[in-house]
């Protein structure tokens, strides 16, 4: 983690004017193209949620932007953030997991498992006071939406993104997956949610 000093950061102006909202967040809702996802975890058994997962996060910590955090008046850059998800426990009602992110797939895919295993007979909806090297992720895996909001506190800082993805369905041959992703604007643009999705897919090729 190291400190952004924003008096000569390229991002002050667009940082100093979003603080001014209520709500300085924009989101982007799109359906991405995950065929060869799916080939392969026909080919392996892998399962989808743990796999996705592993190439979302991947994905992220390779957008600079993705990473920043505001803090008090200023704002700092993670070297890595992990992420924080939800997982439906024994009474179906969703509760918060971490899995710590490491580019080893098998390790990050076996702990994600154990994880959820242990999360399903809790009911925790509380992450680690303070701690925001974090992505809040959900699934919807029971449909395929086109839009999506979040609730907020009145005093978040609202600088940990958001993404949420649903059910894939398959679409003139292309199977394709509803990923929404939220963000504060005065950390990322359009632009670097373009970069992070292309991310993704070449997070799929390398698996």
């Amino acid at each position: 983690m190291k400190d952004i000093d924003i008096y000569n950061w390229k991002r002050k102006a667009h940082y100093d004017y979003y603080q001014t909202f209520d709500n300085p967040c924009f989101s982007l809702t799109v359906n991405i193209d995950i065929t060869l996802l799916i080939e392969k975890l026909k080919k392996t058994n892998l399962k989808f949620f743990p796999t996705f997962l592993y190439c979302l996060i991947k994905a992220m910590n390779q957008v600079e932007e993705f990473k920043c955090r505001i803090r008090k008046d200023g704002v700092i850059i993670h070297e890595t953030i992990h992420p924080s998800y939800t997982v439906l426990n024994e009474h179906e009602c969703f509760v918060f997991c971490y899995s710590e992110f490491t580019t080893d797939f098998k390790m990050f895919y076996q702990n994600v498992l154990k994880d959820i295993e242990v999360s399903l007979h809790g009911n925790n909806l509380v992450d680690e006071e303070g701690k925001d090297d974090l992505v809040y992720i959900s699934s919807i895996p029971w449909i395929s939406f086109t839009g999506l909001t979040h609730p907020f506190k009145k005093d978040d800082p609202h600088s940990i993104p958001r993404v949420n993805f649903g059910r894939y369905f398959e679409e003139n041959k292309i199977i394709k997956l509803p990923i929404s992703v939220q963000a504060h604007h005065g950390l990322v643009d359009g632009l670097h949610i373009a970069r992070m999705l292309e991310a993704i897919e070449k997070a799929i090729l390398e698996l």
